[in-house]
């Protein structure tokens, strides 16, 4: 294993991801808020939460490798996840709930029930009294993948297994069971689905990037864009392929770090709100089409790019205002000391 090294080249994928999940969802609000003729582009949030889960897998192999022999070292990990996803997920979850209860008409689809409730601040999967598997907080149906997957990961490094083995191998039965899922089982065949497969591709990644081993770069870039390509083709068959396409993504910009000479601070900043945008944008880009809509501004596309830049700005703004500090007081007070706490690429 060679010496760890950073791949900033990563954090321009998380802000990808975050701006492909925003940009579907913009077009959501518009022709649910503002016009019912106006088309929804789904293909880029399933593409950007298959990044973040690829993501997520590299991140938590690469953040682990001092864990994997430390007694404590399952402590340390799962405290650091919880600490970076806990707080404002719980946050969110809470306002939504507040919104609900307190406005008519700008929160949608938030009818709630007492077991529903419990579990989405636990981050279990349960039916809704829309009849389907899904939180308060809609985009935290990634936070249920994402936690189940740290706590195959804790297990992992608390019973000192093959990380690898143990972890993949459930993801792989998961990923196998998905074929057989029908409607009506319970909640918790949430999980037999073929998207936490991403996770593990992830993890491979970064096995093989721990040895140096990455793609020659005049086969890197040409690759990268074959990833775009497939990630975002919304037809069969590549549509069934998506979670590779992203592997592929990952790979080829870890590849390219080296030819990354200079990456723009705000991109790195944006990287570092990606979860605050992740988790709050539909709390605020609805916004923009509920105030066009009474000002009688029927633009949906107008209403697209508000949203966006409302949704950017606003997890920026929570980002430093919140989820900083909150973040720094935590790594300060709690068993992890003055060790880093490594912001999540997921999200979701």
């Amino acid at each position: 294993m060679i010496g760890v090294r950073k791949y900033m080249g990563l954090q321009i994928l998380r802000i990808t991801a975050a701006c492909l999940v925003l940009l579907t969802h913009a077009t959501f609000y518009a022709s649910e808020r503002l016009d019912r003729h106006f088309g929804v582009w789904r293909v880029g949030g399933g593409a950007g939460v298959d990044i973040f889960f690829v993501l997520s897998g590299f991140v938590m192999i690469y953040s682990s490798t001092k864990l994997v022999n430390d007694s404590n070292g399952w402590k340390i990990f799962a405290e650091r996840r919880i600490v970076r996803i806990v707080p404002m997920y719980w946050i969110a979850t809470t306002i939504k709930v507040i919104a609900a209860l307190l406005t008519t008409g700008y929160v949608l689809h938030a009818q709630f029930s007492s077991v529903n409730t419990v579990a989405s601040y636990l981050f279990l999967p349960a039916y809704n009294t829309e009849g389907s598997i899904g939180p308060i907080l809609g985009v935290g149906w990634t936070l249920n993948f994402e936690m189940f997957f740290y706590f195959l990961f804790t297990l992992a490094l608390f019973f000192r297994v093959n990380v690898y083995k143990f972890v993949g191998g459930v993801l792989c039965l998961l990923a196998l069971g998905a074929i057989f899922r029908q409607p009506g089982l319970p909640a918790v065949s949430f999980y037999l689905n073929r998207m936490v497969l991403d996770f593990f591709y992830g993890m491979v990644i970064a096995k093989v990037c721990l040895t140096g081993k990455h793609i020659p770069r005049y086969f890197a870039i040409p690759l990268l864009g074959l990833g775009f390509v497939g990630l975002l083709a919304s037809v069969p068959p590549l549509g069934q392929l998506h979670g590779i396409a992203a592997a592929l993504i990952v790979y080829s910009m870890a590849s390219l770090e080296d030819s990354l000479t200079r990456i723009p601070r705000f991109v790195l900043y944006m990287a570092d709100a990606s979860y605050v945008m992740y988790l709050f944008h539909p709390l605020i880009a609805p916004a923009v089409p509920v105030a066009m809509l009474k000002l009688h501004l029927l633009y949906p596309w107008l209403s697209v790019a508000c949203s966006v830049t409302l949704g950017l700005g606003g997890g920026c703004l929570i980002y430093l205002l919140i989820d900083a500090p909150i973040t720094k007081w935590f790594r300060n007070h709690l068993l992890i000391g003055g060790k880093k706490v490594i912001h999540p690429v997921t999200t979701v």
